[in-house]
């Protein structure tokens, strides 16, 4: 099972020096440098694609939409894993960027189709029209909603205790899975005001959003990247209780039943199917933490 394990992603301003210099050191699974609106620090973006990277992280830069084709020939390849288009609303937005990285990938000699794209979804358009978006190119692999610009986009201020992006989450979340992409979100409020809070609540609206059917977070704020990392975790009770299922479910299988009992619910296909993905998410999530570890090691 081929599992994109992206928890994370940590967004950093190029215009912050400091927060570029010390974004390693949070261990996200992903790092993306934005660009947007700092046309003036592409000069120094090689460098800040190398620190991001030093700790095993996946590093993509976010480019601005009227300056894409700048943006991105000031990207260097080495350490480089893809680019965040902002505000997409049409799949030639889409094919224009696939086109640059594919003459991009042919100059510096890499596998074509290896730089990737995140798709950052901030307007009406973009929900409405997110199917043709993902089959635009083959190198969309997540899709990230944006529902504080969502709201500036529809003009309105949204309320904390009325939820208005019921339907746009959906959308993303269905559309996403079908078009086998991942979908990447924050529970509300805070996917519309983002600050800091403390571990438990990050890890409760971000255990909320992974339950709403996203597979990440872009992070805003670095106090959020260890706890939306634990929240999109198997934890080793669910990887235990999982482990129990698939072994009594085989058990049943043996013995001629397609149903067996384990502690008071019944294990049936559906189960043991879902007992699968879990187990195989927990043995994705550790690999992904013993590189980001082998990496930090190889610094000290």
């Amino acid at each position: 099972m081929n599992l994109l394990i992206r928890r994370s992603n940590l967004l950093v301003s190029m215009a912050d020096p400091i927060a570029v210099r010390d974004c390693w050191r949070h261990h996200a699974d992903a790092i993306t440098l934005s660009l947007e609106g700092h046309a003036d620090r592409r000069s120094v973006l090689n460098d800040a694609i190398a620190t991001a990277s030093k700790g095993g992280a996946e590093v993509f830069v976010r480019v601005s939409k009227a300056g894409l084709a700048t943006d991105l020939q000031a990207v260097a390849c080495q350490g480089l894993t893809g680019v965040m288009l902002p505000c997409v609303e049409s799949s030639a937005e889409v094919a224009d960027a696939d086109k640059i990285l594919a003459s991009i990938e042919q100059h510096c000699g890499l596998v074509p189709g290896a730089l990737q794209l995140i798709l950052a979804l901030e307007s009406a358009r973009g929900i409405w029209d997110i199917r043709p978006l993902l089959k635009a190119s083959r190198r969309v692999t997540q899709a990230a909603l944006d529902e504080g610009a969502l709201a500036a986009s529809l003009n309105f201020v949204p309320q904390p205790d009325l939820d208005p992006f019921d339907y746009a989450r959906g959308r993303v979340v269905v559309e996403c899975t079908a078009a086998k992409v991942t979908p990447v979100g924050m529970a509300y409020p805070l996917s519309v005001a983002p600050h800091e809070l403390s571990d438990a609540h990050i890890h409760e609206l971000a255990t909320k959003a992974k339950n709403l059917g996203m597979k990440g977070v872009m992070c805003r704020h670095t106090s959020w990247v260890a706890p939306v990392n634990a929240a999109f975790t198997p934890t080793p009770e669910l990887v235990e209780w999982n482990r129990r299922v698939r072994e009594a479910f085989a058990k049943g299988v043996v013995a001629g039943t397609a149903a067996v009992p384990l502690d008071g619910k019944m294990i049936d296909v559906p189960v043991d199917e879902w007992a699968i993905v879990v187990l195989a998410m927990a043995q994705a999530c550790a690999q992904r933490d013993a590189q980001k570890q082998a990496a930090l090691a190889r610094i000290s």
